[in-house]
């Protein structure tokens, strides 16, 4: 301490001393903080705190490898990563754990950290435990003592988690009326079947909780409503003997569903009496529930034939190239890149755009296809729910060619009258058409009654209403194609197809190059390895289609048909639309 400056006041003197033995006080409390916290590094104690954590946050995010860096050099040198993450992993299945939290306040037990945690699963609810992780090391070098019991939080030195599993009772597919769909014999294809399961579906069963031997929906609606008719299952868990939580299992839900038994049984009776392959689905258009299923209309997918110049037309009319007024030459083929695509049976056509739509005149739209190009083909048809998966789980996916694969003129002219490698179930179409009978939104198809409907806008209203118009030409004009599916008093909107399935061999000498045929039915055959002669119509050779709704101003049914190899749509298949329209209506639909 300084002496006393000359003259200076004791007052003063007194207060310079006070400072001074102040801070002479604080240097001596920091001082003993610093020794405190080097003694506290030097037991790892802050170290293993934060040790604790980092590894209680990497087990919740299932980064094994993280955990397996945390941990001693001597379990990283007995045990292989791969045995240390699949002790993890099991562990992790067997409580079905879905999320974790840690909770806080990680504190030091007799030299290790204990990290409670907050544990959800599926079958065993949410679990409290914790777990007690012993240390080794100072400082940055603190390491976790591994044992096989820190594969889980909560389980003693020594102890395995393991549980028993009880399966729950699987819930009823009904019908709309609630009356189990199994007493009906015409709802077998649609229901499907359950077994034993396998693969990708065994392991997300068991990663719920279901024992290994669980039977599972398959195909159909057993399939697509697994989930609620499966239930949760029930179980005890453990930690070696002791019993650390237990569940009851929780019975599967039965779903009613949207099918008609009365429209099941016109439908499938119909598509019997066909003797055909194929399919029939009928759907309520201001819904999307769907009524009935017969058939393969779901799975089979077909080349749409003629049915497909709704999407054509779509791309036309949006486009500007042309409108319902456009006049078209009379012909019996058009010539494209070379080749005459023909009309059905050579039928001289043209006119009107919608009289060439009416009587499905090649010879108008495969031109029309070409001169929209592949792009906005492709485009049209994508926005209807082609190259998609289906809204359906158990439906097959409708395809048309990406514009790259398009080499040649004629293929755009055979794809744009569904044709070439355009590929399209039943569904696929009877989606095309309600998106019309609702004015350009789409009716999501769903299985289920009480649902949510969707309607996602495709088209523009106005194109829709002029659809309609086509639609209904199709079966009001006189030599419409689809004059077969006339009901007194009703005004019937439909779209025939008549696509081919089979493509003759070339006769030598042929001309042209570009690889499509000349065989004609309703449709444009698909690209072949050469141009064909003029060979007769075959009718098993095709396939007919239809696609419809009534009434068309106010649509309370839609329906599509594919009979295969049964000759003209217009034929086969509006025959059989008119019958379950009729039948839908009369049930009140």
């Amino acid at each position: 301490m300084s002496p006393p400056a000359a003259g200076e006041h004791p007052r003063e003197r007194s207060r310079r001393r006070w400072r001074g033995l102040s801070r002479l006080a604080a240097l001596v409390a920091v001082s003993a903080a610093a020794i405190i916290v080097a003694e506290t590094l030097g037991r790892g104690v802050e170290p293993g705190k934060a040790l604790a954590e980092r590894f209680a946050s990497a087990w919740n995010h299932h980064d094994w490898p993280a955990l397996y860096q945390d941990v001693d050099a001597q379990t990283r040198a007995t045990v292989p990563y791969p045995e240390f993450a699949g002790d993890y992993a099991r562990a992790d299945a067997t409580a079905t754990v879905t999320g974790a939290r840690m909770l806080p306040g990680v504190r030091l037990v007799g030299g290790s950290e204990v990290v409670a945690l907050r544990i959800r699963t599926r079958v065993f609810g949410t679990l409290r435990l914790q777990y007690t992780l012993p240390l080794t090391g100072n400082g940055s070098d603190t390491r976790i003592i591994w044992h096989q019991n820190l594969a889980f939080p909560g389980l003693y030195p020594g102890e395995t988690i393991h549980r028993s599993t009880l399966a729950p009772q699987r819930g009823e597919l009904l019908a709309r009326d609630g009356v189990p769909l199994t007493q009906f014999s015409s709802a077998h294809d649609i229901i499907g079947s359950i077994g034993p399961a396998s693969g990708g579906q065994l392991e997300r069963l068991e990663a719920k909780g279901f024992p290994a031997d669980t039977e599972a929906g398959q195909d159909g609606l057993e399939y697509l409503f697994q989930r609620q008719l499966a239930g949760r299952p029930g179980g005890e868990l453990f930690a070696g003997p002791r019993l650390i939580a237990r569940t009851n299992p929780l019975e599967g839900e039965d779903v009613k569903t949207s099918i008609d038994p009365e429209l099941e049984d016109d439908a499938t009776a119909a598509f019997d009496a066909t003797g055909m392959a194929g399919g029939i689905v009928l759907m309520v258009p201001k819904n999307g529930e769907l009524l009935a299923v017969a058939g393969s209309p779901l799975s089979q997918t077909q080349p749409p034939g003629s049915t497909f110049k709704i999407v054509t037309a779509t791309a036309v009319l949006e486009s500007g190239i042309a409108t319902v007024s456009s006049s078209f030459p009379y012909g019996t083929y058009a010539v494209i890149d070379g080749y005459k695509l023909h009309n059905s049976d050579r039928e001289d056509c043209g006119g009107t755009l919608i009289n060439a739509f009416a009587v499905s005149c090649n010879s108008v739209y495969a031109p029309l296809g070409v001169k929209l190009g592949a792009q906005r083909l492709l485009a049209t048809a994508e926005r209807y729910g082609f190259n998609s998966p289906s809204p359906l789980a158990i439906a097959a996916e409708s395809t048309i060619p990406q514009a790259s694969s398009i080499t040649y003129p004629v293929e755009l002219g055979s794809s744009a009258i569904g044709q070439y490698q355009d590929l399209a179930s039943p569904l696929q179409m009877l989606r095309i058409a309600a998106t019309v009978a609702l004015g350009g939104l789409e009716p999501v198809p769903t299985f289920r009654l009480v649902q949510r409907p969707r309607f996602p806008r495709v088209i523009p209203a106005s194109v829709a209403r002029t659809l309609r118009k086509m639609m209904i030409a199709v079966v009001r004009y006189s030599d419409g194609t689809g004059v077969a599916a006339q009901l007194p008093g009703i005004l019937v909107a439909g779209k025939t197809g008549t696509a081919q399935i089979t493509v003759p061999s070339c006769p030598s000498g042929s001309t042209g190059s570009s690889g499509a045929t000349g065989v004609e039915t309703d449709a444009t055959p698909s690209g072949a390895t050469g141009p064909c002669a003029d060979i007769p119509n075959n009718p098993y050779d095709t396939d007919a289609w239809f696609v419809s709704f009534a009434p068309a101003y106010h649509p309370k049914i839609a329906v599509a048909v594919l009979l295969d190899h049964d000759g003209a749509g217009g034929k086969s298949a509006a025959p059989v639309a008119r019958e379950l329209i009729a039948d839908a209506l009369a049930l009140g639909y």
